[in-house]
């Protein structure tokens, strides 16, 4: 059986078709032709499978059942057999260079672990920064968002990235691939993932020349979802987030108590100025208590990580999900 030179991974809950045949309709207008395509979903395998067929692309769907988008897309790098892996997320385009540009530029260093591309939204920026440049209270902002992990990361000039990169299969299991303690809601375990590969003795570089359009403004959803599903659902995304870069208090330092107190404190305000509204007193005073409870939750949660767990854990975990990765999940392969 052929083994192809790069395995690319969409993950998906399964639910967006739009999206996922722009996705498929690039990936299939790629330049570079030595690939698989693996989408790794939550639900909707039938449907996919069908989606793929009309397309006249061969797609092997793994549906893990599980919503749990580090368990879906853990599932399937292992299940994968390229040398190199895309990640992608569903809501994405890709140029037909993209693949053939990552390659070469992923290949110009040895010890290059991933390397990233240019992301545009063509809805806009989501960026509260950006989006007050021109108010009064725009310097307040920026002097806020200098709490955040995020601030930290770019002064040190380590690189991070979202799911739409390309690494080498190595550097993922060797930094022991997404962190699997925590359920979704789940945010930033992708910049846990890029901390980690670096670590692990990794470069991640980004090539400028490939450009990808990205379809969904993330923080507008997820305020959205805050008002439909409460404060609580809020409460446990913000903990997540603050766990998965307190994990990381020997590269962060003071950093990652600065980020916990943003999330605590600012964090409801920044959903307030994405949806444009305020919900009511009573569930933003329910917002705010929730908000504090995770981040102080999530704090201690990836500080107890750090000091009780042995540094062999990223072995341990990819070890432990390839064992079981057989017996979970349902894997059907759709061929035109």
């Amino acid at each position: 059986m052929r083994v192809p030179y790069v395995s690319i991974i969409v993950i998906t809950t399964g639910k967006n078709l739009v999206n996922i045949k722009r996705l498929l309709l690039s990936i299939k207008a790629q330049n570079y032709k030595d690939y698989e395509v693996i989408i790794a979903t939550e639900s909707n395998g039938a449907k996919l499978t069908e989606l793929c067929i009309s397309l006249g692309l061969n797609c092997t769907i793994l549906e893990t059942g599980c919503w749990n988008k580090c368990k879906t897309a853990n599932l399937a790098i292992v299940k994968s057999k390229g040398k190199l892996i895309a990640l992608l997320e569903d809501d994405v385009e890709l140029e037909p260079c993209w693949l053939s540009k990552m390659i070469e530029c992923l290949n110009t260093e040895k010890n290059a672990g991933c390397v990233y591309c240019v992301v545009i939204n063509p809805l806009g920026s989501e960026s509260i920064t950006t989006r007050t440049s021109k108010r009064a209270f725009h310097y307040v902002v920026r002097a806020i968002n200098t709490l955040k992990a995020h601030y930290c990361i770019a002064r040190k000039g380590l690189k991070v990235f979202s799911l739409t990169v390309l690494c080498r299969r190595e550097a993922l299991l060797r930094a022991g691939v997404f962190d699997m303690n925590v359920e979704e809601p789940i945010q930033a375990e992708d910049y846990d993932l890029a901390i980690r590969i670096q670590k692990a003795g990794y470069k991640i570089m980004t090539c400028n020349e490939v450009k990808v359009r990205h379809y969904t403004r993330h923080t507008y959803k997820r305020a959205l979802l805050t008002l439909k599903k409460g404060p609580k659902w809020w409460g446990k995304l913000v903990e997540n987030d603050t766990y998965l870069f307190a994990k990381h208090w020997d590269l962060l330092g003071i950093s990652i108590f600065t980020h916990a107190l943003y999330n605590a404190i600012f964090t409801p305000f920044a959903l307030i100025l994405q949806v444009k509204r305020l919900p009511g007193i009573a569930f933003f005073t329910k917002l705010f208590l929730h908000a504090i409870k995770g981040s102080f939750t999530g704090l201690i949660r990836g500080l107890c990580l750090v000091l009780l767990t042995p540094k062999s854990n990223a072995i341990i975990r990819t070890q432990l999900l390839r064992k079981f990765s057989d017996s979970i999940g349902h894997t059907s392969t759709a061929r035109y």
